[in-house]
């Protein structure tokens, strides 16, 4: 009877060990949270959604590797996923940047524009006043010059 009791905890032990927790592989779970805080970039979808998505993929590869319990399969995939998440952080940061600086090109463009538009519409007006004073000292010219004549 006690040989039963012992075979039979010995077979609990035996289980509980495979199924225990498996200890995290620190590549994995560092893979895991760059992927997630560039996924989290909004700029990411926009500039850098291939990087995202090869990261995604080099990731998912890792995981299966570590389901399957093969640990060496596990950190090069795991590396990759790290460093592609990484390059499509700095890719959309830097192409946000670029944005940024094309849309205040644009803009200045803009302002300088209006300045000119300003600066040719002053001179419209001051043209315009300068021949009304042409037109009304000929004017006058010509009504001296008839008082003279006379």
């Amino acid at each position: 009877m006690i040989a039963k009791v012992l075979s039979g905890l010995s077979a609990a032990f035996l289980v509980a060990s495979c199924v225990s927790t498996p200890v995290p592989n620190a590549a994995l779970q560092s893979a895991r949270s760059a992927v997630q805080s560039t996924a989290a970039d909004p700029n990411v979808p926009l500039y850098a959604a291939l990087d995202l998505e090869a990261a995604k993929t080099q990731l998912a590869i890792a995981e299966s590797a570590a389901m399957h319990h093969d640990d060496a399969a596990v950190a090069q995939p795991a590396y990759l996923a790290s460093q592609t998440a990484r390059l499509a952080e700095l890719k959309a940061s830097a192409k946000a940047d670029d944005t940024r600086v094309a849309a205040g090109q644009v803009e200045r463009a803009q302002i300088e524009m209006a300045a000119r538009n300003r600066e040719v519409a002053n001179a419209n007006v001051a043209n315009e006043q300068a021949t009304a004073k042409a037109a009304a000292l000929k004017a006058e010219l010509e009504a001296l010059e008839a008082k003279r004549n006379r």
